[in-house]
């Protein structure tokens, strides 16, 4: 079994916490190519942990939510 480093000296939580308001900030930008972005977003995810894509699903909603 191999371990992961995790590079966010803050901690796993807010490395995915930026990784979902990246991934939102982007999608909202006016003319900017979604199926790309949600595609690049699944390949990265397919890393994680399911515990991990679950938090990151909650972060994205949030940011959603939070980002008009």
């Amino acid at each position: 079994m191999s371990r992961r480093v995790n590079h966010c000296p803050l901690g796993r939580g807010h490395m995915l916490d930026k990784i979902a308001y990246d991934y939102v900030t982007e999608i909202k930008t006016l003319g900017a190519n979604v199926a790309k972005i949600k595609y690049e977003l699944a390949e990265r995810a397919k890393k994680f942990t399911d515990e991990e894509k679950e938090i990151l699903r909650e972060f994205i909603k949030k940011w959603l939510e939070n980002i008009k």
